[in-house]
């Protein structure tokens, strides 16, 4: 792997990681909102890029329709991450929000029928009882604090079918071609998703749109792009056990920013779930 593609993945999970930390900033923007416009902006960004320097088209009309379906997903994955965000603690939002690993590996395994090596089925159970310890914590129905959790697993749940139906179509199509009509479609989402739960997507004031902005700027455009762009250039293993580092950059974020202290079983329950996602991403190969 070369550097420039090092420095890239370095620079994206950064990006990446400063989006819990702007979405708790922002307290007076419902999560249908925050969420909307960071992928609005994105795609706008990234549509109008492409009139300036173009970049073709979708080679195949089940590529467009692939990326339109992964983009509902996507949507509705940011409205829960963000919405976990202001009801949980951020640690616990980012672990549990990036377990897209261990739902993609569940369906691959039981609905796929699909056969890994015991490494890979090591990482399931680690990542398994990780999660339990995180979201055992606590665990009450009528509390935020667990409702905030339960989002959190619910967004990853969406992510991984995103990630599922979006595989062919990154490894086939631009990035930026690809990623412009994900975007799109993700906002269109979350504008239907507004208008059934009557939020409002405007009356914002300066700061807290240059806190949107930058959302669809850095971790939309210089993180997952960045990610997305450097699928091409080195394994697949690697590209997915980046982001694994957000929920401890993030984590680390939160308790300078917000004083979120770790608590004991943040730390125990998060420590399992990051091994056995690793030991997913690493050894992730079929027999």
């Amino acid at each position: 792997m070369n550097t420039k593609i090092t420095l890239l993945l370095i620079l994206a999970l950064l990006s990446v990681s400063t989006s819990p930390i702007i979405g708790r900033a922002l307290v007076g923007v419902n999560a249908v909102s925050i969420s909307f416009w960071r992928m609005f902006i994105a795609a706008i960004i990234l549509w109008g890029f492409s009139i300036i320097k173009p970049q073709g088209k979708m080679k195949d009309k089940i590529n467009t329709n692939r990326t339109i379906c992964a983009g509902i997903l996507l949507g509705i994955h940011f409205a829960l991450f963000f919405e976990a965000i202001k009801m949980t603690k951020i640690a616990n939002a980012t672990f549990l929000g990036t377990l897209a690993p261990f739902f993609t590996l569940l369906v691959e395994l039981y609905i796929l029928k699909r056969y890994y090596n015991n490494k890979v089925l090591l990482g399931l159970f680690f990542t398994l009882i990780g999660s339990i310890v995180i979201l055992g914590y606590q665990f009450n129905l009528d509390s935020q604090y667990t409702i905030g959790n339960l989002y959190a697993l619910l967004c990853s749940v969406c992510i991984a079918i995103a990630l599922m139906i979006g595989e062919k179509v990154r490894q086939k199509e631009n990035t930026i071609v690809y990623t412009r009509s994900l975007y799109l479609s993700a906002s269109f989402t979350l504008f239907i998703v507004s208008i059934l739960v009557n939020q409002t997507l405007l009356n914002f004031n300066i700061n807290e749109f240059l806190g949107l902005f930058f959302l669809g700027l850095v971790p939309t455009i210089l993180g997952h792009n960045s990610i997305y762009y450097s699928i091409k250039y080195v394994p697949p293993t690697i590209v997915a056990a980046f982001p694994l580092g957000e929920p401890i950059i993030a984590t680390i974020f939160a308790f300078f920013i917000f004083s979120e202290y770790i608590s004991l079983n943040i730390f125990i329950g998060g420590s399992i779930t990051g091994l056995g996602l690793i030991l997913i991403s690493i050894y992730k190969k079929t027999k």
